[in-house]
């Protein structure tokens, strides 16, 4: 790609939308990533292989939401950083590699799935919270190992000199730069088959033992969907219009790079949204982390909760209710 030239500049029109946009999510995601972190730190226990995972993908959502921040800043101002180099190299590899970690961690989540179903009596299928706690941090250290690359990688593009991009298509080739392309299209693509493969295993088991009826064969299916759906929604864009990016570079197109480069800038709202949107997964995966998630919301409400329970259950008390259920959830009979 050496001696193309190509005059891209900053859009207005992508700065008005994505500044307001990611200053949304990071509210709605604080607010919905802080509540799932109080609830799996304080009110779930036993942990699981399950909630292991999921805690994972809690952390590094947070994580990503809390340096979105620094994106809104960049965009009011227009895409101008004013944080200096080493706050932008920080801020572009938290970012990506918390991006990696929820990919990471919701393939986990499948592929547990998958054992619990396909292999129900498998030494994997069985394995404890400690087990589960030590994959985690080898997928980690692995996660950090992947996005190291950007804090070597020099984000300044060549027509800015206050910009602050990691995915950027400069004259600048580097290795760093290739690697991170590499592994931008390798972490949706290698997690995607393994989730697909993970779906139609459980499906096929599902209709040969006539597992259908099962709670855990559903959840399992449903956990499932969930992931396809949010994975899809949150991840395609911004990898297909990456892709588009890239071609126009090799093509030398670049009225249609500039337009591609919008583009993918645009679609990473759809990319943060992921980290908004998982709280709703944890509802779904964890029946225990649901069961708590309304006890701790009833409290807020006794009254309301009083009266629910005496018009459905002609006048049963709400507090014995409550202190029953707290019970089971203590003695591990609500899985997660």
């Amino acid at each position: 790609m050496q001696g193309m030239q190509c005059n891209l500049s900053s859009s207005p029109t992508l700065s008005a939308f994505l500044a307001p946009v990611l200053a949304l999510e990071c509210i709605v995601g604080l607010a919905g990533n802080g509540f799932a972190l109080f609830i799996f730190c304080f009110h779930i226990r036993p942990w699981r292989s399950n909630t292991i995972f999921l805690l994972c993908l809690v952390v590094a959502d947070f994580l990503l939401i809390i340096n979105l921040p620094f994106r809104v800043d960049y965009y009011v101002h227009s895409q101008t950083w004013n944080f200096g180099l080493g706050a932008c190299k920080a801020n572009l590899f938290m970012l990506s590699t918390n991006r990696t970690a929820s990919i990471v961690f919701l393939t986990a989540i499948a592929f547990n799935r998958y054992l619990k179903v396909v292999w129900p009596h498998h030494t994997l299928s069985k394995a404890s919270s400690g087990s589960a706690a030590q994959v985690s941090v080898g997928l980690w250290v692995l996660i950090l190992f992947m996005n190291v690359p950007l804090l070597l990688n020099n984000p300044q593009p060549l027509y800015s000199h206050a910009s602050c991009l990691s995915f950027t298509t400069n004259t600048e080739d580097s290795t760093a730069q290739r690697w991170h392309h590499i592994l931008y299209g390798l972490e949706f693509f290698l997690p995607l088959g393994i989730i697909l493969f993970c779906i139609f295993s459980i499906i096929f088991v599902i209709r040969q033992r006539n597992l259908g009826k099962k709670a855990g064969a559903r959840r399992a299916m449903l956990v499932l969907g969930v992931v396809v759906a949010v994975y899809f929604f949150c991840f395609l864009p911004s990898i297909v219009s990456a892709i588009a990016s890239v071609l126009a570079m090799r093509f030398k197109d670049c009225h249609a790079l500039n337009i591609c480069t919008e583009l993918f800038h645009g679609a990473l709202a759809f990319t943060y949204l992921n980290s908004t949107l998982d709280p709703v997964l944890y509802c779904f995966s964890s029946p225990n982390f649901l069961h708590q998630s309304k006890m701790l919301l009833c409290r807020g409400d006794q009254s309301a909760g009083i009266n629910h329970e005496q018009e459905g259950d002609g006048g049963s008390s709400f507090y014995p209710t409550r202190q029953m259920d707290s019970r089971r959830v203590d003695a591990g009979t609500l899985q997660d």
